[in-house]
């Protein structure tokens, strides 16, 4: 199994933090990032392989800090040179041709996650197309919300109604099996040849695949298995919690 992790947006949001630095590679508070966290986290994963970085901004950054990983598990760093004109879709699109040989697993490049995270959500050898969701009391407008039916995911959108959103997406997928990786292949690649999707999440896949009658698994985490940065404030509860040794 591989896993991708997109890292190519510039993160305008953090300015000035990001001005200079990609979001994957702010300091936590102990030396260590985001990016390398995800690796460190692959390296003790038993179904993981290797693991393709797709970079955009500062990617020269990204390639210098992750040569330290060589000897713990092969890293191949591949270049977006649409970052600055386009969403993540795009990012996901420039390793399509890793999706035809074996399974995958794809995570944003902005998340922190607990270790053994992989593990779990990769267990089984049953074909699946899955997204990691967790539950909360409430949701805010920015939280990528889905909607469940019978066990299935029937929608996923930042534009779901708050109060009818009975998850979130976390940001992290399998692709388990011939079928099924040729299945989220074949609809990456037709989107992507609509420059109507240029700027759109790489989870609107899912979406198209749901409106053909493809069955979307979920794979459910605690809220505490995981954190996502984005804004500011981001920053400073993943050095709390880094501190703490929650992660």
């Amino acid at each position: 199994m591989n896993l991708i992790i997109l890292a190519a947006g510039t993160g305008t949001r953090l300015f000035p933090l990001t001005k200079d630095t990609p979001k994957s590679l702010l300091d936590l508070g102990d030396g260590t990032t985001l990016l390398e966290r995800q690796i460190k986290n692959a390296v003790v994963c038993k179904s993981i392989k290797k693991v393709y970085v797709v970079t955009g901004y500062r990617s020269i950054q990204i390639e210098e800090r992750i040569e330290q990983f060589s000897s713990e598990i092969p890293v191949e760093i591949v270049f977006n040179p649409f970052y600055d004109i386009s969403n993540n879709l795009l990012s996901l699109w420039c390793v399509n041709y890793i999706m035809e040989d074996r399974d995958f697993v794809i995570t944003n490049g902005d998340n922190i996650y607990k270790t053994g995270i992989y593990d779990h959500i990769s267990q089984g050898s049953d074909p699946t197309t899955q997204i990691t969701i967790d539950r909360k009391s409430s949701y805010d407008d920015d939280d990528m919300k889905v909607l469940i039916e019978e066990g299935h995911v029937k929608r996923i959108s930042k534009e779901i109604p708050l109060d009818e959103a009975q998850a979130e997406s976390v940001g992290l997928v399998v692709v388990r099996g011939e079928k099924m990786r040729t299945q989220f292949r074949k609809k990456l690649l037709s989107m992507a040849q609509d420059m109507d999707n240029r700027n759109r999440f790489w989870l609107e896949i899912f979406n198209s695949m749901i409106a053909e009658g493809k069955d979307i698994d979920v794979c459910e985490i605690s809220p505490d298995d995981w954190r996502e940065i984005d804004f500011h404030p981001d920053v400073e509860a993943v050095k709390k919690a880094v501190f703490k040794k929650i992660f």
